[in-house]
Order: structure tokens, then sequence, then C-alpha cells
């Protein structure tokens, strides 16, 4: 398993964005992307790559770079704020 993708809420433990994306990906009931995700950092198979691939379908997230993710990476307030809006604006 990951680091800190779990089904249990630690509030004092940093988000990572792969965290961050899955929570909104299971949020939206963990619907099915169209495609799979692209990114050199986000291997297919991983409990995190569908999360991954709905973001950037939706338009949450474009990724760090055209080809990665950063998946471990602690996920800044500046990065979640705008996850969230993304997310909910229509």
């Amino acid at each position: 398993m990951e680091q800190g993708l779990t089904d249990t809420f630690h509030p004092d433990t940093p988000a990572t964005r792969a965290d961050t994306v899955t929570y909104l990906w299971k949020l939206a009931g963990k619907p099915s992307a169209n495609d799979t995700v692209t990114f050199t950092d986000v291997a297919p198979g991983t409990e995190y790559a569908d999360a991954v691939a709905w973001a950037v379908e939706q338009g949450i997230t474009s990724g760090t770079s055209a080809t990665t993710f950063s998946p471990d990476t602690t996920c800044t307030r500046g990065q979640i704020v705008t996850f969230l809006y993304r997310n909910f604006a229509e």
C-alpha cells in the first residue's frame, strides 16, 4: 500500500498529491476515467492511478510537468485549494 493512502483519517498527517486526488475521486463516487495515466511517475495499477486519470480528465490537475504528477509530494495548501476549486466550480 502506498504511504498515506488508507481509509483512516489522520488529521495531523500531511496529504500527498496522490492522497488529495484520491479523496476527491472517492467523494465523486470513484468514477471511471476514459483515458489512462500517462505520467511516468504513476504506474498503472497503483491504487491512485484511476484517481489521477480522473482528476486530469476533469481538469482538476495537469500534473507538475508534462510527464510527472509527483504523487508522493506533500500537497501544498495552494494546490489543495486549486484542486477543490477546479473540482467544485461549474
